[in-house]
């Protein structure tokens, strides 16, 4: 037989007052005080400084109040909606190739046995490396006169002399495409694979024994089973793409003639080319404010599945 608890001195048993209880809340409001700090000083007080930045006219060390002159004139300049023009179109055909191509593979490595560790290995490999340092692999990949893709080309026949693939328009636009595609189709591989995983094998063998086929299956499993991962997957790429900035600036810098200058590469250009902080903060927090659009969405549509669960 257990020994009951002993009453404290006194012989009644003290009645629980939460006073412990209160102490580690406020240890746990300590604990939190330190990434609350962080945060506060990366995040918080930058932001803050940025929309002060874009009510002034700075040049140099001179710095002019000018309230909200510097959004009117940014939204009136035909450059800001050209590169908001560029920054849609680049960052809706990378998430379209992003999400076929990362289903694609993750598919395929669903059904890849042995190898299927080190397929996602090789594959991930593009997603590890820094995104300056792989805008520099592709600068040199794609250089006019000594680069390997245009030797690739001409040495198969598949074309009879050198492109700039940079110094064209449609083909420099193409380009960062295809290097923001290489290097983001592993992330959605990966989270679609997850989710792949969670489907039950069960119905697939059972679509199996009514006859259904390849094609059948993957419309009526696999998709209904991914729909929700594929909205929360496409909404996190779309604010990936859309600030997008280290390969548009190792590879063109946003040239030639615009054709590649997205916000985030609009933004650089004119703060620090062209010399004008208070526009390029301006750009800046109305980039912010693009962003905050799609991660509402995402929150509410995370929100949506927490409650339906």
């Amino acid at each position: 037989m257990t020994t009951p608890p002993r009453a404290p001195h006194g012989g009644a048993r003290r009645q629980w007052t939460g006073h412990g209880l209160r102490r580690e809340r406020y240890h746990g409001y300590l604990f939190l005080a330190v990434p609350l700090l962080y945060l506060t000083c990366v995040v918080l007080l930058p932001l803050l400084q940025a929309f002060r930045s874009s009510t002034f006219r700075i040049r140099g060390l001179r710095a002019t109040f000018v309230g909200l002159d510097n959004y009117a004139r940014i939204l009136a300049d035909a450059a800001f909606w050209n590169a908001l023009s560029v920054t849609v179109r680049f960052t809706a055909l990378s998430v379209v190739l992003h999400l076929a191509l990362g289903l694609g593979l993750a598919l395929l490595l669903q059904d890849s046995g042995r190898a299927r560790t080190a397929l996602r290995i090789a594959l991930l490999t593009p997603w590890m490396v820094a995104p300056a340092i792989a805008a520099t692999i592709w600068l040199w990949l794609l250089e006019p006169q000594f680069g390997v893709l245009n030797w690739l080309l001409r040495a198969t026949g598949l074309m009879m002399e050198n492109r700039s693939w940079l110094g064209e328009p449609l083909l420099a636009f193409g380009s960062i495409v295809a290097v923001d595609v290489w290097r983001g189709v592993p992330f959605m591989m990966l989270l679609l694979g997850a989710g792949l995983a969670t489907i039950p094998k069960e119905q697939y063998e059972a679509a199996a024994i009514d006859g259904a086929g390849t094609l059948a299956r993957f419309r009526h499993i696999t998709l209904p089973g991914l729909s929700y991962l594929l909205v929360v997957a496409c909404t996190l790429d779309v604010i990936n793409t859309v600030r997008q900035f280290d390969i548009v600036a190792v590879l063109t810098g946003g040239g030639p003639a615009g054709a590649t200058e997205v916000l985030p590469a609009l933004l650089y250009n004119t703060a620090f080319r062209g010399n004008d902080l208070g526009g390029g903060a301006a750009v800046g927090v109305l980039l912010l404010l693009i962003v905050l659009c799609f991660v509402s969405l995402y929150i509410a549509l995370t929100g949506a599945a927490r409650a339906d669960e």
